[in-house]
């Protein structure tokens, strides 16, 4: 049977309507770039986002739980001392601060502060952590500490925007 136009037009109208369904189903996240910054990189699961200094602000989520390609079922409290640990044993980080924190939706998570010297110079480091039944959503902040500063309001403008979609 040979393709009529009639045919080829109701299979791509199908498949962009399957693609729209799709894509507007793998959003997981939304995150604002403030003017001082520039969005590298916005996926549906990934965001990275950078001053003209280079601090960056980069978002990733991580599917867990049961036939997860990503990790294991954990709770918030679980992936916050897995965070701690991992921070102070692999990378050297102090932890200065942990405070509770809340996305623009309203959903709970915790923001970890660190610092460390890297070659004489002094760096920052955020970790914000929202966990839900389905993701971990790690949005991560740092630089040079004196970029850091110049740029953290900027940074917390961008955390506060952040929307956990699921």
């Amino acid at each position: 049977m040979k393709p009529t136009a009639m045919n080829l037009i109701g299979r791509f109208v199908f498949i962009c309507a399957l693609w729209a369904m799709v894509a507007g189903c793998g959003a997981s996240f939304d995150i604002e770039t403030p003017p001082e910054m520039v969005a590298v990189e916005h996926g549906s699961n990934k965001y990275v986002g950078m001053t003209h200094e280079g601090v960056v602000v980069r978002v990733n989520v991580y599917s867990q739980g049961e036939g997860s390609r990503d990790v294991p079922q954990g709770s918030h409290e679980f992936w916050l001392a897995s965070t701690r640990e991992r921070m102070r044993t692999t990378g050297g980080y102090a932890l200065l601060d942990e405070k509770e924190v809340q996305s623009s939706d309203g959903h709970g998570g915790t923001r970890l502060e660190f610092g460390r010297d890297q070659d004489g110079v002094p760096y920052r480091y955020w970790i914000t952590l929202y966990v839900t039944d389905d993701n971990i959503h790690v949005i991560d902040a740092g630089g040079r500490q004196d970029r850091f500063e110049n740029a953290q309001d900027a940074v917390e403008r961008a955390l506060e925007s952040y929307v956990v979609e699921r």
